[in-house]
């Protein structure tokens, strides 16, 4: 696939090279050995042959890639750790900006905060801080990439008891849809910095974020089962249960296997073992008849996140439905348990996990991400054969469709699939108007479109 404008024109040789001589990164396009591995992108349901990717090396590199695909028309892509259930951080025939290579990071002890790149994984980005006992909210896979992460809102085990990662954000650098770079913060830019909590790619490529961090020390963590036809009072309880629960503990739901038959699992993660940890999780035991399983245990921070590292891995074929649930309601779940038994890839996901806490302490409009109370549940099919597509899809489809009445309409935007534009406005609920006028005002054109697009406003 050669490069290609918007309306599908090639672009010349000449300006390829041109690109290249101006760049510190390498242009990888598919004249190159390494182009097999760098077009490569997690989720392989979504296969995209792009154009040119520009590995850049800071950004003065992206400055450049960004100017380069507005002045000449090319669709545009951006990717950093890679790992997205969309596919959109590559395009057909467009140019690829991958930040990968951008891993720089610096912990500032004494003021609690750390500056960091967009191409740390989260698993790298964790290990800094936490070699002097500090964090902030991050995936809860270590795999993942800190920079869609954090333009997407930035959801955790730590969520509940220090809020968002976009709450925890104190400014980051962004090169816009012109070429120019600016500081968004609530000092320097407070429209910018408040659409890019959450409002994705839609705005400009981050070179450069800095957090708040806090005191962490080890969790405790935990893992039980209940026979399967215990879902609806399992769920029940375990809604009751969450109503008191403190801040520092996220409790979470999955159905998974245990000795051939199907159950319904609970995992939790408390944050603070100095605040009664055991004494406030105890309960959990008791929510169903009998635990086929009961594991608990104290664990380094690090540890916790790395616990489901293998529940997806990159290469597999993925198709995602995402929702929220104002409550636990025993039919909804009990569907979603109905559901996994009848799925056709052992490999895929059915769960979900409980927000609120120090999250939901902000009003909606605080930020771009909006929905912060409630249940964040997916229906995620999983599987490695391509002949087998279209059942993993209809399955997806007809779990998400029966337990849809029992949904809020809400939906986190680094959670979507190849959902329409409705669902981009439904993640963004009352913020969605504001969003399309910034949009408007940060990239009338359009130019960050290979994402969950917002458009811009009329």
């Amino acid at each position: 696939m050669r490069l290609t404008t918007s309306q599908g024109a090639s672009v010349p040789e000449s300006a390829v090279t041109e690109l290249r001589e101006r760049l510190r990164g390498p242009v990888i396009t598919e004249d190159d050995r390494e182009y097999p591995a760098a077009k490569a992108i997690w989720n392989a349901y979504f296969e995209r042959r792009p154009g040119a990717i520009v590995r850049v090396q800071g950004a003065a590199d992206v400055i450049t890639a960004v100017r380069f695909a507005k002045e000449r028309d090319i669709r545009l892509a951006v990717t950093g750790g890679g790992h997205c259930f969309a596919g959109t951080g590559s395009c057909e025939g467009g140019l690829v900006i991958d930040t990968s290579a951008l891993k720089g990071i610096g912990v500032d002890p004494g003021r609690r905060t750390v500056r960091a790149q967009p191409g740390l994984l989260q698993g790298e980005f964790d290990a800094e801080t936490m070699h002097f006992g500090l964090a902030v909210t991050g995936s809860q896979e270590s795999y993942i990439g800190i920079g869609g992460m954090t333009l997407g809102g930035g959801l955790g085990w730590l969520g509940r008891y220090r809020g968002l990662l976009v709450d925890n954000l104190l400014s980051a650098d962004i090169v816009l849809a012109g070429g120019e770079v600016r500081r968004a913060s609530p000092q320097d830019d407070a429209d910018l910095f408040w659409a890019i909590r959450g409002g994705g790619g839609n705005f400009g490529v981050a070179t450069a974020f800095e957090y708040k961090l806090h005191p962490q020390g080890d969790c405790l963590a935990g893992l039980l089962a209940f026979p399967v036809a215990e879902t609806g009072a399992v769920a029940r309880r375990l809604g009751e249960f969450n109503q008191s629960a403190p801040d520092a503990l996220t409790t979470s739901f999955a159905f998974l296997t245990v000795d051939g038959e199907p159950a319904v699992g609970l995992g939790y993660v408390h944050a603070d073992t100095s605040a009664g940890a055991e004494e406030a999780v105890a309960p959990l035991a008791g929510l169903g008849q009998k635990p086929l399983l009961n594991h608990v245990g104290r664990m380094p921070y690090l540890s916790v996140q790395r616990m489901l590292d293998d529940n997806t891995v990159a290469g597999r074929r993925l198709y995602a439905r995402s929702f929220h649930l104002a409550e636990l309601h025993p039919d909804a779940v009990e569907i979603l348990g109905d559901g996994y038994a009848s799925n056709p890839s052992p490999l895929s996901l059915v769960g979900g996990g409980l927000m609120g806490g120090v999250m939901a302490q902000l009003p909606p409009e605080a930020t771009a991400f909006p929905h912060r109370e409630g249940y964040l549940v997916s229906v995620l099919s999983q599987w490695e054969d391509e002949s087998e597509d279209q059942q993993n899809i209809e399955w997806t489809q007809n779990v998400y469709e029966r337990v849809l009445p029992y949904t809020t309409g809400g939906v986190y935007v680094n959670h979507l699939g190849d959902d329409g534009p409705q669902r981009v406005a439904d993640a963004y609920g009352v913020n969605y108007p504001r969003l399309r006028t910034l949009k408007a005002k940060y990239d009338p054109e359009n130019l960050f479109r290979v994402n969950h697009n917002i458009l811009p406003a009329d």
